[in-house]
């Protein structure tokens, strides 16, 4: 068996990590965690990928040293090598291919065809989608053993329904992921490393293992069940390019991807207890409801662009974050469960703040703002379709992405700047709604300075609705 054919991720460089010198290199899972202090981050090119490749690392420093201990090394330095000796113990749970034991793969009771190994990444055309700016040939193209490795690492955070039998992962439609971070790896590993009262078995070491038919599901078994039943084949062919990362090896070109199984009887039935540690829950009257997504920035780029100041009241909110840690953001826009869109992520800066209660009104109250209904107010008997307000729907979806991004920017200033830093945030929509106000409303007659000279007026108004009916229109930013 060649060295590629028994790659073991121990030492296989695999992991891509960025070293706080500045450096990029790809590591082994002993490397990674005994070097921890060293490493900047997780550097793949997919945020999929980086938070799917940390919360593996944080499942493997819980099942090699269990909860963390009392005494506690600094915060920003390496694990002791010691803490992973189970790694040497159990090399065979770590195995990507060969005959035995493999790494997250075991084979439905009923043999399926295989398909193109291209499955495990979602941003790689399969079958009949779409090319788009990536183009793909099943059987053709092909992964190298890392980035396999990496696909069979998102399945437990971002696989989607896939028809009968193939359910999504223990989150059900990916959420918005929510990680603190640190100046270094093992920081940043610390901050999620907390207690956990029943661990439970990881999908290396028993890759069928499915949550309990009642109760709580532990906490291992919850960060790395598998939905799907892997199996890969051999590298196979002269070397060539991989279709995901562009090394030039011997490639896998094709893999058993079938269902795990329905689970929807067992999970209505019993009410799974999950709390997933990196997922923001919605606050409703009862309790916790459901957790947040990420929008769909392609059918309704005007909301998805605000979705920030959601996030970020929400992570003010969730009491489980840590205080003054940059809070780091991944989610996976999806539409109808299986279409793939987007991935996205945010940085934000630490919720810690003198008044948590009135910023988390204020992110609510910017993201309900409705400026494009304030350019042109619709007249009573005037339709929501007519092409004036198709107009502004979109020549708001051209701009508002841009604006948001800036403000989004400056949310450290927001967190501690009171109302004058939100005034400075509304006044960066000033530049664009003077050049949407000249193209909604050419011309120099009166009637279309009037209307540019409303435009230009719309920006987000954070005053109270107290406030707001006490000001005439004229000067709230509404058109007369």
């Amino acid at each position: 068996m060649s060295a590629t054919e028994s790659f073991n991720l121990i030492d296989e460089p695999w992991i891509p990590v960025l070293w706080r010198d500045g450096r990029t290199d790809r590591v082994g899972i002993r490397a990674t965690l005994t070097q921890a202090g060293r490493i900047r981050q997780i550097a793949a090119s997919n945020p999929m990928d980086n938070v799917a490749v940390l919360r593996f690392l944080l499942a493997l420093l819980y099942w090699c040293k269990g909860n963390p201990p009392n005494a506690a090394p600094a915060q920003g330095s390496s694990f002791p090598p010691d803490w992973f000796k189970k790694l040497d113990e159990h090399r065979e749970y770590f195995n990507l291919l060969g005959g035995g034991k493999r790494f997250y793969q075991c084979l439905p009771p009923t043999r399926r065809d295989s398909l193109s190994a291209n499955y495990l990444v979602q941003e790689i055309p399969t079958g009949t989608n779409a090319w788009h700016f990536r183009h793909s040939t099943d059987g053709a193209e092909g992964l190298c053993p890392a980035c396999c490795a990496m696909g069979l690492l998102r399945l437990p955070l971002f696989a989607t329904s896939g028809g009968r039998g193939k359910p999504p992962g223990i989150n059900a439609k990916p959420p918005l992921y929510v990680i603190p971070v640190g100046q270094s790896l093992a920081a940043t590993l610390r901050l999620s490393w907390r207690p956990a009262p029943h661990l439970g078995t990881p999908a290396w070491q028993q890759p069928d293992v499915a949550p309990p038919s009642r109760g709580e599901v532990p906490l291992l078994t919850g960060l790395t069940w598998l939905p799907r039943r892997v199996w890969l084949d051999d590298p196979d062919g002269p070397e060539a390019h991989c279709i995901a990362c562009a090394t030039k090896t011997r490639l896998i070109h094709r893999c058993v991807f079938a269902g795990s199984g329905s689970t929807r009887a067992a999970k209505d039935a019993a009410g799974w207890k999950w709390q997933d540690p990196h997922v923001l829950y919605q606050q409703s009257g009862k309790g916790l409801s459901g957790p947040l997504h990420a929008s769909d920035a392609l059918k309704n780029p005007d909301a998805a662009s605000r979705q920030w100041a959601e996030i970020l009241a929400e992570i003010l909110r969730d009491k489980r974050f840590p205080e003054e840690a940059v809070a780091w953001v991944v989610g996976f826009a999806t539409v109808q469960n299986d279409k793939y869109l987007e991935a996205t992520e945010w940085y934000f800066p630490g919720p810690a703040s003198s008044r948590p209660e009135s910023l988390v009104d204020d992110l609510r109250g910017w993201r309900k703002q409705e400026l494009g209904r304030r350019c042109f107010p619709r007249q009573q008997k005037e339709k929501p379709s007519s092409t004036r307000h198709v107009e502004m729907k979109a020549a708001f979806a051209a701009i508002r992405p841009h604006v948001e991004s800036a403000v989004c920017a400056r949310a450290a200033d927001l967190l501690v700047g009171g109302t004058e830093a939100w005034e400075d945030a509304a006044q960066k929509y000033a530049p664009m709604m003077e050049a949407l106000a000249l193209s909604l409303a050419p011309g120099f007659t009166t009637a279309a300075l009037k209307r540019r000279r409303g435009v230009e007026r719309v920006m987000p108004d954070m005053r109270s609705r107290r406030d707001r009916n006490d000001t005439r229109p004229g000067n709230s930013g509404e058109t007369p």
